[in-house]
Protein backbone atom coordinates (compact mmCIF):
# COMPACT_ATOMS: atom_id res chain seq x y z
CA UNK A 1 0.00 0.00 0.00
CA UNK A 2 1.56 3.56 -0.70
CA UNK A 3 1.81 6.33 1.65
CA UNK A 4 -0.53 9.07 1.64
CA UNK A 5 2.85 11.33 1.01
CA UNK A 6 3.21 8.99 -2.72
CA UNK A 7 -0.70 9.35 -3.18
CA UNK A 8 -0.72 13.37 -2.79
CA UNK A 9 2.56 14.05 -4.79
CA UNK A 10 1.25 11.45 -7.72
CA UNK A 11 -1.99 12.93 -7.96
CA UNK A 12 -0.76 16.92 -7.83
CA UNK A 13 1.88 15.23 -10.74
CA UNK A 14 -0.67 13.91 -12.36
CA UNK A 15 -2.72 17.06 -12.41
CA UNK A 16 -5.52 15.89 -10.06
CA UNK A 17 -6.62 17.44 -6.75
CA UNK A 18 -5.31 15.82 -3.46
CA UNK A 19 -6.58 16.11 -0.15
CA UNK A 20 -4.37 18.96 0.33
CA UNK A 21 -1.01 21.05 -1.15
CA UNK A 22 1.94 18.89 -1.45
CA UNK A 23 5.49 20.25 -0.60
CA UNK A 24 8.97 19.61 -0.66
CA UNK A 25 12.23 21.63 0.35
CA UNK A 26 15.78 20.74 -0.62
CA UNK A 27 19.30 21.81 -0.17
CA UNK A 28 23.12 20.44 -0.61
CA UNK A 29 21.79 18.51 3.01
CA UNK A 30 25.35 16.90 3.89
CA UNK A 31 26.20 20.80 3.99
CA UNK A 32 23.33 22.28 6.27
CA UNK A 33 25.05 23.66 9.45
CA UNK A 34 22.36 22.32 11.77
CA UNK A 35 22.52 18.82 10.87
CA UNK A 36 25.58 17.89 12.50
CA UNK A 37 28.01 14.85 11.47
CA UNK A 38 27.83 14.69 7.71
CA UNK A 39 30.65 15.91 5.42
CA UNK A 40 29.54 17.39 1.71
CA UNK A 41 33.09 16.00 0.67
CA UNK A 42 32.60 12.46 2.13
CA UNK A 43 28.87 12.08 0.13
CA UNK A 44 30.70 12.86 -2.84
CA UNK A 45 32.51 9.72 -2.65
CA UNK A 46 30.41 7.81 0.03
CA UNK A 47 26.97 6.94 -0.88
CA UNK A 48 26.09 5.80 2.92
CA UNK A 49 27.21 9.27 3.97
CA UNK A 50 24.58 10.87 1.07
CA UNK A 51 22.08 8.96 2.36
CA UNK A 52 22.11 9.07 6.06
CA UNK A 53 22.45 13.07 5.13
CA UNK A 54 19.07 13.28 3.86
CA UNK A 55 17.04 10.71 6.27
CA UNK A 56 18.53 13.16 9.35
CA UNK A 57 17.41 15.89 7.25
CA UNK A 58 14.10 14.20 7.29
CA UNK A 59 13.78 13.53 10.60
CA UNK A 60 14.73 16.85 11.57
CA UNK A 61 11.89 18.30 10.35
CA UNK A 62 8.51 18.84 12.60
CA UNK A 63 6.41 18.71 9.37
CA UNK A 64 6.69 15.90 6.71
CA UNK A 65 7.57 15.82 3.31
CA UNK A 66 5.68 15.03 0.75
CA UNK A 67 8.43 14.17 -1.71
CA UNK A 68 12.57 14.16 -0.92
CA UNK A 69 14.47 15.51 -3.64
CA UNK A 70 18.02 14.07 -3.59
CA UNK A 71 20.62 17.43 -4.61
CA UNK A 72 24.21 15.60 -5.09
CA UNK A 73 27.15 18.13 -5.81
CA UNK A 74 26.04 18.64 -9.70
CA UNK A 75 29.55 18.19 -10.32
CA UNK A 76 29.70 14.48 -9.27
CA UNK A 77 30.29 12.82 -12.85
CA UNK A 78 32.77 15.45 -13.65
CA UNK A 79 34.41 13.97 -10.53
CA UNK A 80 34.91 11.05 -12.28
CA UNK A 81 36.60 12.38 -15.31
CA UNK A 82 38.85 14.27 -13.26
CA UNK A 83 37.48 17.15 -12.08
CA UNK A 84 39.35 18.59 -8.79
CA UNK A 85 37.55 20.51 -5.99
CA UNK A 86 38.81 22.27 -2.71
CA UNK A 87 36.13 21.02 0.31
CA UNK A 88 36.89 23.63 3.01
CA UNK A 89 34.43 23.66 6.36
CA UNK A 90 32.29 21.90 4.87
CA UNK A 91 30.70 24.84 2.58
CA UNK A 92 28.72 23.73 -0.04
CA UNK A 93 30.32 25.66 -3.16
CA UNK A 94 34.10 24.29 -2.99
CA UNK A 95 36.67 25.98 -5.05
CA UNK A 96 37.07 24.24 -8.43
CA UNK A 97 41.16 23.20 -8.78
CA UNK A 98 40.98 21.54 -11.69
CA UNK A 99 38.72 20.90 -14.91
CA UNK A 100 38.88 17.23 -17.26
CA UNK A 101 38.19 19.15 -20.46
CA UNK A 102 40.85 21.91 -20.69
CA UNK A 103 41.72 21.87 -24.31
CA UNK A 104 39.35 20.94 -27.20
CA UNK A 105 41.14 17.60 -27.84
CA UNK A 106 40.13 16.72 -23.81
CA UNK A 107 36.00 16.02 -25.11
CA UNK A 108 36.98 13.06 -27.27
CA UNK A 109 38.89 11.91 -24.25
CA UNK A 110 35.82 11.20 -21.97
CA UNK A 111 34.35 8.02 -21.61
CA UNK A 112 31.06 7.18 -20.64
CA UNK A 113 30.36 6.02 -17.26
CA UNK A 114 29.04 3.11 -15.32
CA UNK A 115 26.67 3.31 -12.52
CA UNK A 116 27.75 -0.17 -11.65
CA UNK A 117 31.22 1.03 -11.74
CA UNK A 118 32.56 4.84 -11.45
CA UNK A 119 28.86 5.79 -10.36
CA UNK A 120 27.79 3.30 -8.01
CA UNK A 121 28.27 4.93 -4.67
CA UNK A 122 25.50 7.44 -6.07
CA UNK A 123 23.47 3.96 -6.84
CA UNK A 124 24.61 2.22 -3.35
CA UNK A 125 22.71 5.82 -2.02
CA UNK A 126 19.22 4.98 -3.92
CA UNK A 127 19.16 1.86 -2.96
CA UNK A 128 19.09 2.85 0.84
CA UNK A 129 17.13 5.21 0.59
CA UNK A 130 15.00 3.37 -1.32
CA UNK A 131 14.73 0.67 1.53
CA UNK A 132 15.05 3.15 4.39
CA UNK A 133 12.18 5.43 3.11
CA UNK A 134 10.99 4.82 -0.18
CA UNK A 135 7.58 3.17 1.29
CA UNK A 136 6.62 6.05 3.14
CA UNK A 137 8.45 9.01 1.12
CA UNK A 138 9.23 9.08 -2.34
CA UNK A 139 12.34 10.44 -3.45
CA UNK A 140 14.05 11.58 -6.96
CA UNK A 141 17.22 12.14 -7.82
CA UNK A 142 18.92 15.06 -9.78
CA UNK A 143 20.35 14.51 -13.04
CA UNK A 144 22.52 17.81 -14.44
CA UNK A 145 21.54 18.28 -18.29
CA UNK A 146 24.73 17.50 -20.32
CA UNK A 147 25.23 21.33 -21.27
CA UNK A 148 25.07 22.35 -17.39
CA UNK A 149 27.77 19.58 -16.63
CA UNK A 150 29.82 20.92 -20.01
CA UNK A 151 29.99 24.48 -18.76
CA UNK A 152 30.14 23.66 -15.10
CA UNK A 153 32.02 20.43 -14.15
CA UNK A 154 33.58 19.25 -16.82
CA UNK A 155 34.89 22.34 -18.65
CA UNK A 156 34.34 26.03 -18.74
CA UNK A 157 32.08 28.83 -20.03
CA UNK A 158 35.07 29.81 -21.95
CA UNK A 159 36.70 26.96 -23.28
CA UNK A 160 32.49 25.26 -24.27
CA UNK A 161 32.12 28.63 -26.03
CA UNK A 162 35.36 28.72 -28.01
CA UNK A 163 34.80 25.19 -28.81
CA UNK A 164 30.70 25.56 -29.77
CA UNK A 165 32.12 28.39 -32.14
CA UNK A 166 35.20 27.18 -33.90
CA UNK A 167 35.17 22.80 -32.72
CA UNK A 168 31.61 22.27 -32.85
CA UNK A 169 32.15 18.35 -33.61
CA UNK A 170 34.51 18.10 -30.99
CA UNK A 171 32.12 19.68 -28.45
CA UNK A 172 29.46 17.53 -29.68
CA UNK A 173 31.20 14.73 -28.90
CA UNK A 174 31.52 15.49 -25.43
CA UNK A 175 28.37 16.29 -24.85
CA UNK A 176 27.19 12.72 -26.43
CA UNK A 177 29.20 10.88 -24.07
CA UNK A 178 28.14 13.14 -21.08
CA UNK A 179 24.55 12.47 -22.84
CA UNK A 180 25.10 8.59 -22.57
CA UNK A 181 26.32 8.90 -19.16
CA UNK A 182 22.93 10.62 -17.76
CA UNK A 183 21.53 7.71 -19.88
CA UNK A 184 22.44 5.21 -17.98
CA UNK A 185 22.43 6.60 -14.47
CA UNK A 186 19.03 7.81 -14.61
CA UNK A 187 17.79 4.32 -15.79
CA UNK A 188 19.69 2.94 -12.95
CA UNK A 189 18.45 5.45 -10.39
CA UNK A 190 14.98 4.55 -11.26
CA UNK A 191 15.42 0.34 -11.39
CA UNK A 192 16.91 0.93 -7.65
CA UNK A 193 14.12 2.38 -6.56
CA UNK A 194 14.11 6.26 -6.88
CA UNK A 195 10.39 7.31 -7.87
CA UNK A 196 12.13 9.50 -10.65
CA UNK A 197 14.33 12.24 -11.35
CA UNK A 198 14.66 15.98 -11.28
CA UNK A 199 16.19 17.09 -14.71
CA UNK A 200 18.14 20.71 -14.16
CA UNK A 201 19.15 23.25 -17.30
CA UNK A 202 21.07 26.17 -16.91
CA UNK A 203 22.08 26.78 -13.34
CA UNK A 204 25.18 28.00 -12.84
CA UNK A 205 25.02 30.66 -15.50
CA UNK A 206 26.25 31.99 -18.46
CA UNK A 207 23.43 30.00 -20.73
CA UNK A 208 19.96 31.29 -20.90
CA UNK A 209 22.06 34.51 -21.55
CA UNK A 210 24.73 33.35 -23.98
CA UNK A 211 22.68 31.23 -26.76
CA UNK A 212 19.70 31.86 -29.06
CA UNK A 213 16.68 29.97 -29.10
CA UNK A 214 18.35 27.56 -32.19
CA UNK A 215 21.47 27.30 -29.87
CA UNK A 216 19.24 25.96 -27.17
CA UNK A 217 17.51 22.98 -29.56
CA UNK A 218 20.87 22.17 -30.81
CA UNK A 219 23.05 21.96 -27.83
CA UNK A 220 20.45 21.56 -25.34
CA UNK A 221 16.86 20.27 -26.17
CA UNK A 222 18.33 17.57 -28.38
CA UNK A 223 20.39 15.61 -25.49
CA UNK A 224 17.55 16.28 -22.76
CA UNK A 225 14.85 14.70 -24.65
CA UNK A 226 17.28 11.56 -25.10
CA UNK A 227 17.59 10.94 -21.54
CA UNK A 228 14.14 12.49 -20.53
CA UNK A 229 12.94 9.63 -23.38
CA UNK A 230 14.90 7.08 -21.68
CA UNK A 231 12.81 7.20 -18.35
CA UNK A 232 9.72 8.00 -19.94
CA UNK A 233 8.01 5.78 -18.21
CA UNK A 234 9.16 6.85 -14.21
CA UNK A 235 6.62 7.91 -12.24
CA UNK A 236 8.21 11.55 -11.55
CA UNK A 237 9.67 13.53 -14.30
CA UNK A 238 10.31 17.07 -12.87
CA UNK A 239 12.35 19.41 -15.16
CA UNK A 240 14.14 22.42 -13.60
CA UNK A 241 14.89 25.39 -16.24
CA UNK A 242 17.19 27.28 -13.22
CA UNK A 243 17.73 30.21 -13.44
CA UNK A 244 18.27 33.75 -11.31
CA UNK A 245 19.04 37.23 -11.65
CA UNK A 246 20.54 38.16 -15.08
CA UNK A 247 19.88 34.55 -15.88
CA UNK A 248 16.18 34.41 -16.84
CA UNK A 249 15.02 31.91 -19.91
CA UNK A 250 12.16 34.16 -19.80
CA UNK A 251 13.81 37.66 -19.96
CA UNK A 252 16.62 36.59 -22.20
CA UNK A 253 14.87 34.42 -24.89
CA UNK A 254 11.71 34.92 -23.66
CA UNK A 255 10.92 31.13 -23.67
CA UNK A 256 9.00 30.44 -20.43
CA UNK A 257 5.91 32.62 -21.65
CA UNK A 258 6.05 31.21 -24.82
CA UNK A 259 5.66 27.50 -24.25
CA UNK A 260 9.18 26.45 -25.37
CA UNK A 261 9.15 24.21 -22.94
CA UNK A 262 6.38 22.41 -23.71
CA UNK A 263 8.71 20.12 -26.26
CA UNK A 264 10.08 18.78 -23.20
CA UNK A 265 8.64 15.25 -22.17
CA UNK A 266 7.81 15.52 -18.63
CA UNK A 267 5.36 15.73 -16.16
CA UNK A 268 6.12 18.33 -13.86
CA UNK A 269 7.34 22.05 -14.42
CA UNK A 270 9.34 23.96 -11.47
CA UNK A 271 11.72 27.36 -12.05
CA UNK A 272 12.11 30.40 -9.82
CA UNK A 273 8.74 32.07 -9.94
CA UNK A 274 9.84 34.51 -7.59
CA UNK A 275 12.15 36.28 -9.65
CA UNK A 276 10.95 35.47 -13.05
CA UNK A 277 7.37 34.77 -14.70
CA UNK A 278 4.78 34.32 -11.61
CA UNK A 279 3.53 30.85 -10.77
CA UNK A 280 -0.55 32.08 -12.07
CA UNK A 281 1.19 33.12 -15.38
CA UNK A 282 3.64 29.79 -16.34
CA UNK A 283 0.18 27.75 -14.90
CA UNK A 284 -1.89 28.93 -17.60
CA UNK A 285 0.69 28.27 -20.11
CA UNK A 286 1.92 24.57 -18.79
CA UNK A 287 -0.84 23.79 -16.40
CA UNK A 288 -2.93 21.79 -18.60
CA UNK A 289 0.21 19.07 -19.67
CA UNK A 290 2.62 20.01 -16.53
CA UNK A 291 2.16 20.28 -12.91
CA UNK A 292 2.99 23.19 -11.58
CA UNK A 293 5.80 23.34 -9.20
CA UNK A 294 7.45 26.73 -7.24
CA UNK A 295 5.77 29.50 -5.16
CA UNK A 296 8.82 30.34 -2.25
CA UNK A 297 11.57 32.54 -2.59
CA UNK A 298 14.31 30.71 -1.37
CA UNK A 299 17.34 33.31 -1.67
CA UNK A 300 15.23 36.43 0.18
CA UNK A 301 12.44 34.85 2.23
CA UNK A 302 13.45 31.65 2.90
CA UNK A 303 16.69 32.19 3.87
CA UNK A 304 16.85 36.01 4.89
CA UNK A 305 12.80 36.72 6.16
CA UNK A 306 11.24 35.53 9.47
CA UNK A 307 8.56 31.99 9.57
CA UNK A 308 6.09 34.73 9.41
CA UNK A 309 7.17 36.17 6.14
CA UNK A 310 7.61 32.94 4.78
CA UNK A 311 4.13 31.68 5.97
CA UNK A 312 2.94 34.97 3.89
CA UNK A 313 4.33 34.06 0.84
CA UNK A 314 3.38 30.11 1.15
CA UNK A 315 -0.20 31.54 1.97
CA UNK A 316 0.35 33.94 -1.47
CA UNK A 317 1.58 30.76 -3.19
CA UNK A 318 -1.15 28.53 -2.67
CA UNK A 319 -3.66 30.83 -3.60
CA UNK A 320 -2.56 32.05 -6.83
CA UNK A 321 -1.61 28.75 -8.17
CA UNK A 322 -3.14 25.62 -5.88
CA UNK A 323 -7.26 25.73 -7.72
CA UNK A 324 -7.68 23.16 -9.49
CA UNK A 325 -4.84 20.98 -8.51
CA UNK A 326 -2.12 20.09 -10.54
CA UNK A 327 0.37 22.28 -7.70
CA UNK A 328 3.41 21.54 -5.62
CA UNK A 329 4.58 23.87 -3.41
CA UNK A 330 8.06 24.25 -3.26
CA UNK A 331 11.34 26.72 -3.45
CA UNK A 332 12.35 27.89 -6.61
CA UNK A 333 15.93 26.20 -6.64
CA UNK A 334 17.97 25.11 -4.32
CA UNK A 335 17.34 26.31 -0.60
CA UNK A 336 21.17 27.16 0.58
CA UNK A 337 22.71 25.50 3.56
CA UNK A 338 22.66 28.74 6.08
CA UNK A 339 18.51 29.02 5.91
CA UNK A 340 17.23 28.88 9.59
CA UNK A 341 15.33 25.25 9.87
CA UNK A 342 12.76 27.33 11.78
CA UNK A 343 12.01 28.56 7.95
CA UNK A 344 11.73 25.63 6.33
CA UNK A 345 9.34 24.38 9.05
CA UNK A 346 7.64 27.63 8.70
CA UNK A 347 6.50 25.84 4.96
CA UNK A 348 5.21 22.64 6.51
CA UNK A 349 3.27 24.73 9.44
CA UNK A 350 1.71 27.24 6.49
CA UNK A 351 0.81 24.25 4.09
CA UNK A 352 -0.96 22.46 7.09
CA UNK A 353 -2.74 25.74 7.52
CA UNK A 354 -3.53 27.04 4.28
CA UNK A 355 -2.88 24.06 1.75
CA UNK A 356 -6.11 22.05 2.71
CA UNK A 357 -8.71 21.55 -0.65
CA UNK A 358 -12.50 21.76 -0.26
CA UNK A 359 -14.39 19.32 -0.71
Amino acid sequence: MESESYERIMTAVGRGVPDRVPWFCYCHTPALPWLRYYSWEKSTRDGEELAKAYIAFLHELDYKMDLLKVTAWKAGMALQWGRKDRFVDNHEYPENVDVPVKETEDWRKLKVLDPKKELKESIRAVSILSREIGRRTPFIWSVHSPMMQALHGVSTPDRVYADMKSHPDALKEGLETITQTCIEMARAVVDEGATGISYGIGGGGEFWSRLNKSQFEEYGLHYDKKILAAVKDAPILMFHPCGKWKEDPQKSCGLMESGWFRQYPVNTIRWYDRQHTPLPVGKKIYGDIFCIAGGVDEQRTLRKGTPQEVESQVKEAIESAAEGGGFILTPGCTVLADTPLENINAMGRAVEKYGRYKR
